[in-house]
Protein backbone atom coordinates (compact mmCIF):
# COMPACT_ATOMS: atom_id res chain seq x y z
CA UNK A 1 0.00 0.00 0.00
CA UNK A 2 3.20 2.26 0.11
CA UNK A 3 2.75 2.60 -3.75
CA UNK A 4 -0.91 4.38 -3.19
CA UNK A 5 0.94 6.50 -0.89
CA UNK A 6 3.92 7.26 -3.61
CA UNK A 7 1.24 7.58 -6.44
CA UNK A 8 -0.07 10.78 -4.53
CA UNK A 9 3.14 12.36 -3.78
CA UNK A 10 4.18 11.66 -7.55
CA UNK A 11 0.74 13.23 -8.59
CA UNK A 12 1.53 16.45 -6.74
CA UNK A 13 5.04 16.88 -7.79
CA UNK A 14 4.45 16.27 -11.67
CA UNK A 15 1.42 18.95 -11.57
CA UNK A 16 3.41 21.16 -9.57
CA UNK A 17 6.32 20.69 -12.31
CA UNK A 18 4.46 20.95 -15.19
CA UNK A 19 2.32 24.54 -13.91
CA UNK A 20 6.30 25.44 -13.26
CA UNK A 21 7.50 24.85 -16.82
CA UNK A 22 4.37 25.99 -18.72
CA UNK A 23 5.08 29.25 -16.35
CA UNK A 24 8.71 29.62 -17.49
CA UNK A 25 7.90 28.84 -21.39
CA UNK A 26 4.79 31.55 -21.36
CA UNK A 27 7.45 34.08 -19.73
CA UNK A 28 9.96 33.50 -21.46
CA UNK A 29 7.74 34.48 -25.07
CA UNK A 30 6.23 37.44 -23.78
CA UNK A 31 9.63 38.50 -22.79
CA UNK A 32 11.07 37.90 -26.46
CA UNK A 33 8.34 39.49 -27.69
CA UNK A 34 7.31 36.22 -30.22
CA UNK A 35 3.65 35.95 -28.06
CA UNK A 36 1.34 38.20 -27.42
CA UNK A 37 -2.09 38.14 -24.79
CA UNK A 38 -4.26 37.94 -28.07
CA UNK A 39 -2.56 35.21 -29.12
CA UNK A 40 -2.24 33.13 -25.84
CA UNK A 41 -5.64 32.49 -24.45
CA UNK A 42 -4.76 34.00 -20.93
CA UNK A 43 -7.76 34.18 -19.54
CA UNK A 44 -8.21 30.37 -20.12
CA UNK A 45 -5.13 29.33 -19.03
CA UNK A 46 -5.96 30.08 -15.13
CA UNK A 47 -9.27 28.06 -14.85
CA UNK A 48 -7.79 25.08 -17.04
CA UNK A 49 -4.93 25.00 -14.60
CA UNK A 50 -7.04 25.87 -11.58
CA UNK A 51 -9.34 22.79 -12.69
CA UNK A 52 -6.53 20.51 -13.40
CA UNK A 53 -4.74 20.81 -9.83
CA UNK A 54 -8.42 20.31 -8.13
CA UNK A 55 -8.69 17.11 -9.99
CA UNK A 56 -4.60 16.39 -9.53
CA UNK A 57 -5.64 17.22 -5.65
CA UNK A 58 -8.48 14.98 -5.18
CA UNK A 59 -6.60 11.73 -6.80
CA UNK A 60 -3.69 12.25 -4.51
CA UNK A 61 -6.43 13.07 -1.54
CA UNK A 62 -7.74 9.41 -2.73
CA UNK A 63 -4.52 7.99 -3.08
CA UNK A 64 -2.76 9.08 0.51
CA UNK A 65 -5.83 9.32 2.61
CA UNK A 66 -6.75 5.15 1.84
CA UNK A 67 -3.36 4.13 2.92
CA UNK A 68 -4.15 5.96 6.15
CA UNK A 69 -7.50 4.37 6.86
CA UNK A 70 -5.91 0.34 5.46
CA UNK A 71 -2.95 1.28 7.97
CA UNK A 72 -5.20 2.34 11.02
CA UNK A 73 -7.29 -1.01 10.80
CA UNK A 74 -4.70 -3.48 10.63
CA UNK A 75 -3.45 -2.18 14.24
CA UNK A 76 -5.79 -3.82 16.17
CA UNK A 77 -4.94 -7.40 15.64
CA UNK A 78 -2.44 -7.17 17.88
CA UNK A 79 -4.51 -6.26 21.12
CA UNK A 80 -6.64 -8.72 20.18
CA UNK A 81 -3.95 -11.45 20.66
CA UNK A 82 -3.98 -10.47 24.40
CA UNK A 83 -7.04 -11.32 25.07
CA UNK A 84 -8.17 -15.37 25.71
CA UNK A 85 -9.02 -17.46 22.50
CA UNK A 86 -13.15 -17.08 23.74
CA UNK A 87 -13.24 -12.99 24.16
CA UNK A 88 -10.73 -12.92 20.93
CA UNK A 89 -12.72 -14.95 19.01
CA UNK A 90 -16.29 -13.14 20.03
CA UNK A 91 -15.04 -9.76 19.51
CA UNK A 92 -13.65 -10.59 16.33
CA UNK A 93 -17.02 -11.62 14.93
CA UNK A 94 -18.25 -8.69 16.65
CA UNK A 95 -15.77 -6.62 14.70
CA UNK A 96 -16.16 -8.76 11.12
CA UNK A 97 -19.80 -7.96 11.52
CA UNK A 98 -19.24 -4.37 11.43
CA UNK A 99 -19.40 -3.64 15.23
CA UNK A 100 -22.82 -4.85 16.20
CA UNK A 101 -24.85 -8.29 15.99
CA UNK A 102 -26.84 -10.26 17.97
CA UNK A 103 -25.94 -12.57 20.25
CA UNK A 104 -27.49 -15.65 18.79
CA UNK A 105 -25.05 -15.01 15.77
CA UNK A 106 -22.36 -15.11 17.81
CA UNK A 107 -23.04 -18.46 19.15
CA UNK A 108 -23.55 -19.71 15.23
CA UNK A 109 -20.61 -17.66 13.96
CA UNK A 110 -18.03 -18.96 16.84
CA UNK A 111 -19.36 -22.54 17.05
CA UNK A 112 -19.13 -21.47 20.92
CA UNK A 113 -21.91 -22.37 22.96
CA UNK A 114 -25.09 -19.90 24.28
CA UNK A 115 -23.46 -20.18 28.58
CA UNK A 116 -20.09 -19.73 27.03
CA UNK A 117 -21.21 -16.58 24.34
CA UNK A 118 -23.06 -15.39 27.28
CA UNK A 119 -20.31 -15.57 29.83
CA UNK A 120 -18.29 -14.11 27.64
CA UNK A 121 -19.65 -11.21 26.38
CA UNK A 122 -20.36 -10.15 29.95
CA UNK A 123 -16.92 -10.24 30.69
CA UNK A 124 -16.16 -8.22 27.74
CA UNK A 125 -19.29 -5.95 29.17
CA UNK A 126 -17.59 -5.59 32.17
CA UNK A 127 -14.28 -4.90 30.62
CA UNK A 128 -15.98 -1.86 29.28
CA UNK A 129 -15.51 -3.50 25.35
CA UNK A 130 -19.13 -4.49 24.69
CA UNK A 131 -22.06 -3.37 25.70
CA UNK A 132 -25.75 -5.59 25.54
CA UNK A 133 -28.92 -4.44 25.33
CA UNK A 134 -31.91 -6.85 24.62
CA UNK A 135 -33.29 -6.89 21.88
CA UNK A 136 -36.60 -9.41 21.36
CA UNK A 137 -35.59 -12.73 22.37
CA UNK A 138 -31.92 -12.07 21.91
CA UNK A 139 -28.92 -9.80 23.37
CA UNK A 140 -27.72 -7.08 20.39
CA UNK A 141 -23.95 -7.06 21.62
CA UNK A 142 -22.02 -4.04 20.10
CA UNK A 143 -18.44 -2.54 20.27
CA UNK A 144 -18.37 0.21 23.04
CA UNK A 145 -17.65 4.12 22.86
CA UNK A 146 -14.20 4.74 21.87
CA UNK A 147 -13.56 0.67 21.81
CA UNK A 148 -16.00 0.82 18.87
CA UNK A 149 -14.33 3.65 17.18
CA UNK A 150 -11.10 1.90 17.56
CA UNK A 151 -11.85 -1.62 16.55
CA UNK A 152 -14.13 -1.25 13.47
Amino acid sequence: MENRFLIGVILITGFIMAVSAASMYVQSHILEGTVCGCEFPIELLIPLLSSTGLLVGTLAYYFMSSQLRVKEKKDFVPLLSLLPSDQRAVLETVIKAGGKMPQSRIVSNTGLNKVKVSRVVSDLEARGIVKKTASGVTNMVELDGKVGEILS
